[in-house]
């Protein structure tokens, strides 16, 4: 989530075609903090909404007082569901592209003392304080957590909630064993990388996806719980290919510019498996088997997994594209969101489930308590994380 770009200056495309990679690599990198701002105004919506479905994996749905209709809950997913998939995967993707250069310029100490401040510090002032105490007072007077905060969270759950910052520890391992990676190899004959990012060579790398997704789902299905650590494990397949996708791309000038012959397989691959997701999705619910797409030895998880791998490979890179093409200069407002978002991200939970709280009286459907919820909550996110980087001291360096 610390997505801060190189900033230089000057450079253009020739011909009046656009930006070459040469030109945008000379350019500064607005599209970074812009695409920051629209992830995580997504994200937040979505967990607004989630709040309010029958899929467990939102902090709120477990004391839902309203629910979804099942024709909006399916719609929903089938529509945004494709998109959800590759949208964190475009996360650590953008990640793996900065992460390289900071190391180089950082060098490996400095390097893993900036991600244990900015990541690893909140991370588990978060886990082991704010999640659990939010959580708590949540529950208990909902009697879903009756006994003592000690006895509910350190007793009978017996492990660490990580909310929506399981991104954020998983991000500080790829992170600290990429810098070890990087450190064991420091005087080692360097190996000849790719000459070019061929598309071919993103076919190989979700026909990895999909095999590790589907069998890390055998034991841990996709939106459940993961273990002790409860960090999406079962996402982890996705994710790690999106971040080491990242960090060799760096080295072919994806920060600047996706080449634009790939940057249109790519989207010509993903509209083809965005439809072939909603379509499987609407299939498998009509068979009455949705569950089984989450995992285990079925084979709707099978197919479920091998489009997935499709998504959130060539998902990202097309997205990235045109984040650079379109996002890439400064909006009145850029700035400002750009510098808050991470901490927006940081601080969700507790406006989302502070807005949910209130709008539990109200006698309304559950379509228009999402709807107040996403954009308030994104709303407050940005407006609480401006207000902490501002009034207290040491938050800056952190969000």
């Amino acid at each position: 989530m610390t997505m801060r770009a190189p900033r230089p200056a000057g450079g253009s495309g020739p011909g009046g075609h656009g930006p070459t990679v040469e030109g945008r690599a000379s350019n500064r990198q607005f599209y970074v903090d812009n695409l920051k701002v629209v992830l995580i105004t997504a994200i937040i919506a979505i967990h607004a909404v989630l709040g309010y479905s029958t899929i467990e994996v939102w902090s709120y749905t477990e004391v839902r007082e309203v629910t979804l209709s099942p024709v909006t809950e399916v719609v929903l997913f089938a529509a945004t569901g494709p998109f959800a998939f590759f949208m964190i995967a475009l996360l650590f993707l953008v990640a793996g592209l900065l992460t390289r250069p900071s190391l180089e310029r950082k060098g490996p100490a400095g390097f893993v003392r900036d991600r244990l401040l900015r990541l690893g510090l909140p991370f588990m002032v978060y886990v082991l304080l704010v999640q659990p105490s939010l959580m708590y007072a949540l529950l208990h007077p909902l009697g879903a957590a009756p006994g003592s905060y000690w006895h509910q969270y350190l007793g009978e759950e017996g492990k660490l909630d990580t909310g929506p910052l399981w991104f954020v520890g998983v991000l500080l391992i790829f992170s600290l064993g990429y810098a070890g990676w990087v450190g064991l190899r420091r005087h080692r004959p360097g190996r000849r990388g790719l000459d070019e990012i061929r598309v071919r060579h993103l076919w190989l790398l979700a026909a990895a996806v999909a095999p590790a997704s589907f069998l890390v789902r055998l034991v841990y299905p996709a939106g459940g719980e993961s273990g002790f650590t409860d960090l999406n494990l079962w996402e982890w397949p996705a994710c790690f290919a999106a971040f080491a996708l990242g960090i060799t791309a760096s080295r072919h000038g994806w920060l600047a510019a996706v080449p634009d012959h790939l940057r249109r397989a790519c989207r010509t691959t993903t509209l083809l498996a965005v439809v072939a997701m909603a379509g499987f999705v609407l299939f498998a619910d009509a068979l009455g088997v949705f569950d089984d797409l989450m995992g285990g030895r079925h084979w709707p998880a099978l197919v479920f997994a091998a489009i997935e791998s499709v998504l959130v490979v060539f998902g990202p890179v097309w997205l990235l594209g045109v984040a650079q093409r379109h996002l890439n200069r400064q909006f009145r407002w850029g700035p400002v969101l750009g510098r808050t978002a991470y901490g927006a991200f940081m601080v969700q939970t507790l406006i989302l489930i502070g807005l949910a709280v209130a709008m539990r009286p109200v006698p309304v459907p559950a379509e228009l308590k999402a709807l107040v919820v996403a954009s308030g909550g994104v709303a407050g996110s940005f407006a609480l994380a401006w207000l902490l980087i501002r009034h207290v001291p040491g938050m800056a360096r952190i969000f």
